[in-house]
């Protein structure tokens, strides 16, 4: 399964929203979790080509944008 660090996050007022996991959102920036999900939208928005749910080892996921992960290992 391919892995990948979390960058930072898109919208400033995220850092104050809770995951299901209780934690800060911000708790996860610089965390690696695991690529689940890789989603092609292509056509729907023209800045990026794919969007990744990203799951860490707490059960927390997010969908983020390709610049806002580094992938660690594996290729993209």
């Amino acid at each position: 399964m391919q892995k990948a660090k979390l960058l930072y996050l898109v919208d400033k007022y995220e850092n104050e929203l809770i995951s299901s996991t209780r934690k800060y959102k911000s708790y996860y920036v610089g965390k690696i979790g695991n690529v689940v999900h890789k989603q092609n939208i292509r056509g729907i928005v023209s800045s990026n080509e794919y969007l990744y749910d990203i799951e860490f080892d707490d059960g927390a996921r997010f969908c983020v944008d390709r610049e806002q992960i580094e992938f660690i290992g594996e290729n993209e």
